[in-house]
């Protein structure tokens, strides 16, 4: 064999070599624990997020199923290339490199909480700078957007449940939330939802389902396009009356 084929031959072996060593891992399907967009009901994984993802996996053909996993731990896999399909996520500057998009599939409203009781006014952001803590969900967007404008009271908090608990017990004067998570939060803490009020809007933000950055381009293509079905059929806007019946009315 002469050394230029020889060459070529060893290459092609050493690629065979590499993928046969480090194949695809299987796809996987990951949400957080965010009420109403995914999260336990009934000892099911349930919400908006996960039944849009199954009504594309249906219209696909995909069948892996969905999990749920701490945010933080989701996030850092997906950013770290895992091949993961993140439920939701809002899609940021910061979080745009790492990830394919695909969506948006809602529009959410965050949002400044507090007690009614504590008279918290809230004019601007640099009100917000002053105050002695703010409750945000730990590698939210929302904590992520708040530490880059140089807030330097941020108290970042494992759940959303926990969140409102610490609210509640008055270890910090507000809390950030999307206010469609408001509703569901407040009936699994069995809270009157007229002991927590807005006192200002954060932003409002779009959420997608990310790909990693090496997804085939016909994977993402067929599921983009299976969305972009479920919106023009009515589906899309049929689950957010059924999961946001309280924000519906304003969309």
């Amino acid at each position: 064999m002469r050394w230029p084929a020889l060459a070529l031959a060893l290459l092609l072996a050493g690629a065979a070599a590499i993928a046969t060593a480090a194949p695809r891992e299987p796809l996987r399907i990951i949400g957080a624990v965010i009420p109403p967009l995914s999260y336990m009901r009934d000892g099911v994984i349930a919400g908006y997020c996960v039944d849009l993802v199954r009504e594309i996996q249906r219209r696909v053909g995909d069948h892996t199923a969905v999990e749920l996993l701490p945010w933080a731990r989701a996030y850092r896999m997906g950013k770290e290339g895992a091949n993961v399909i993140l439920l939701c996520p809002k899609r940021t500057p910061e979080r745009e490199p790492y990830f394919k998009w695909i969506g948006p599939v809602l529009e959410s409203e965050s949002t400044f909480y507090a007690l009614r009781r504590s008279q918290v006014r809230l004019a601007t952001l640099d009100d917000a700078r002053a105050l002695e803590g703010i409750l945000v969900p730990r590698e939210f967007y929302s904590y992520q957007y708040l530490r880059a404008a140089g807030f330097t009271n941020l108290e970042p908090v494992n759940t959303s449940q926990a969140m409102l608990a610490m609210l509640m017990a008055g270890r910090r004067p507000v809390m950030v939330l999307d206010r469609e998570q408001l509703p569901v939060l407040l009936a699994q803490a069995k809270v009157s939802p007229d002991q927590v009020e807005p006192v200002l809007k954060l932003m409002s933000i779009h959420s997608y389902f990310t790909f990693p950055l090496n997804a085939p381009p016909e994977q993402i293509a067929r599921w983009q396009q299976a969305l972009e079905r479920i919106k023009r059929d009515g589906t899309l806007a049929r689950l957010q009356r059924q999961w946001f019946p309280e924000t519906a009315a304003h969309r």
